[in-house]
């Protein structure tokens, strides 16, 4: 049968998200994603992870985590190469499910992405309060929304420099830190080998049973929030067809190795009862390993990091934005570009919304922004569900027009348990979080206003076709 009729197709959605400049290349697309996802959840979340679920509970459940991310990348994968849009997931609901589910996907993944923005912006203010404690921290915050502007203002070429080279810096961290734990382990560092006793010492792997394990998986499995946010440079990189896959298998490989690596040198050097005592785990190791600056290299480290990701959030929902201009589901004006390309006004809009959300976290934490924060909780679950609906809807019209699989450029590989795979894993976080007080919050409030974003947007939909 003739390709030619699903290619049509496929090139008439990608071409509703033209007009930005294709010029990011295949290592600045994949440090998107590094620098969005490697952040806190490793550098901080993986001490309360480890004292809580014990070493064995550490890596079962970062490896839970690395299943969901590595089934999600391969679902939004076949999807993105075949359809290199900006607005992703929004677009393709929009384009395979109805108009009402993309409007409101598109409306959840920007907020989730828009109110990250205050909450690495406020991290940030905090390091370098403990850095200069006679700065106020209001002049960081202005400081660094100012910066994060002008890094997101400049033409995606020039935005793909700064961001590979700011997300370098985690990966620079890693190594040191993965070539001092190997050392102490050995007994290179310090005199002393330190072996892998810790593995097994003081109760095992399981020190505090399966039921630690599985509660912990929740902050292991959000510890890989943000992997998909490269896909927002889709319609920007220079080459889709080469760049996405080479992207998507370098941040799937790049993001296991750093967390897994990590982990094990962190679980051996460090007794799971002291992770969550100094902060940051790995602060501790260097303290251990005898360099006594270490709290202002983890200092230095994570505020770099909380910028990254604070500027890959910025990139990728104000491309979300735009997109969702385009499909009439924002207003138009955040549609347009200048003369380089970016999406100006998008950007405005998002910038301004991460500043009162800046103010209403320090004015109003315990209503407006817990309301904020609460309903994207189960964003990431939402939005990973879609990718594999979508992907089961594309394959379906794909074939039914005519298209063969074999001439798909990227293939999800074990199609359809991948996908299928990927719902039970979500729907048992989804479950899971039911029975954690920190997560049930964002289920209570979460649920009901999803709704109300499909709702209001199908009544809306419907009056409009019956005015025509």
């Amino acid at each position: 049968m003739s390709n030619q009729q699903p290619k049509k197709e496929m090139d008439n959605i990608v071409e509703k998200s033209e007009g930005l400049k294709r010029s990011m290349k295949t290592h600045q697309i994949m440090m998107l994603g590094i620098g969005g996802t490697i952040g806190t959840g490793l550098f901080l979340g993986s001490g309360y992870v480890l004292q809580q679920a014990g070493p064995g509970g550490t890596l079962l459940a970062y490896l839970f985590g690395a299943v969901i991310m590595y089934l999600m990348m391969f679902c939004l994968g076949e999807l993105l190469v075949e359809m290199p849009v900006a607005g992703t997931v929004q677009a393709y609901a929009t384009e395979l499910i109805n108009p009402s589910m993309g409007f409101t996907v598109g409306w959840v993944k920007w907020l989730s992405y828009a109110i990250t923005i205050p909450s690495q912006l406020v991290a940030s203010s905090i390091i370098m309060k403990n850095i200069f404690p006679n700065v106020n921290s209001i002049v960081w915050i202005i400081g660094f929304t100012i910066l994060l502007f002008i890094l997101n203002a400049v033409p995606s070429d020039k935005y793909g420099k700064s961001s590979f080279w700011f997300s370098s810096i985690k990966f620079i961290l890693i190594v040191v830190f993965f070539i001092l734990g190997v050392g102490m382990i050995t007994g290179i560092v310090g005199g002393k080998a330190v072996g892998f006793s810790n593995f097994t010492n003081d109760g095992g792997l399981f020190p505090n049973g399966m039921r630690a394990v599985v509660m912990t998986m929740m902050t292991a499995a959000f510890a890989y929030g943000g992997a998909d946010i490269f896909a927002s440079a889709a319609s920007e990189s220079e080459n889709p067809e080469k760049d996405l896959p080479r992207a998507i298998h370098a941040t799937i490989w790049g993001l296991i190795i750093s967390y897994m690596a990590s982990l094990i040198v962190l679980i051996a050097v460090l007794p799971w009862r002291s992770a969550d005592l100094a902060g940051s785990p790995f602060a501790y190791v260097f303290k251990l390993a005898g360099i006594q600056s270490a709290e202002l290299i983890i200092n230095i480290v994570v505020l770099t990091s909380a910028l990254s990701s604070a500027n890959a959030f910025i990139y990728s929902s104000t491309r979300s934005l735009w997109s969702m201009g385009n499909y009439n589901q924002a207003p138009k004006f955040v549609s347009k570009v200048n003369k380089n390309k970016v999406p100006m006004n998008a950007l405005i809009f998002t910038m301004i919304f991460a500043v009162c959300a800046v103010v209403s976290s320090i004015v109003a934490p315990g209503t407006v922004y817990l309301f904020l924060t609460s309903i994207i909780g189960i964003s990431n679950i939402f939005i990973y569900v879609l990718y594999a609906v979508c992907l089961f809807l594309f394959r379906k019209r794909y074939t039914k027009n005519g298209g063969e699989i074999s001439n798909l450029k990227f293939k999800t590989p074990l199609y359809p348990i991948t996908p299928i795979v990927l719902i039970v894993l979500c729907l048992t976080v989804f479950l899971g979080m039911f029975f954690d007080p920190t997560q049930k919050l964002a289920l209570i409030l979460g649920i009901p206003t999803y709704a109300a974003f499909y709702i209001g947007s199908t009544i809306y939909n419907k009056s409009k076709k019956s005015n025509l």
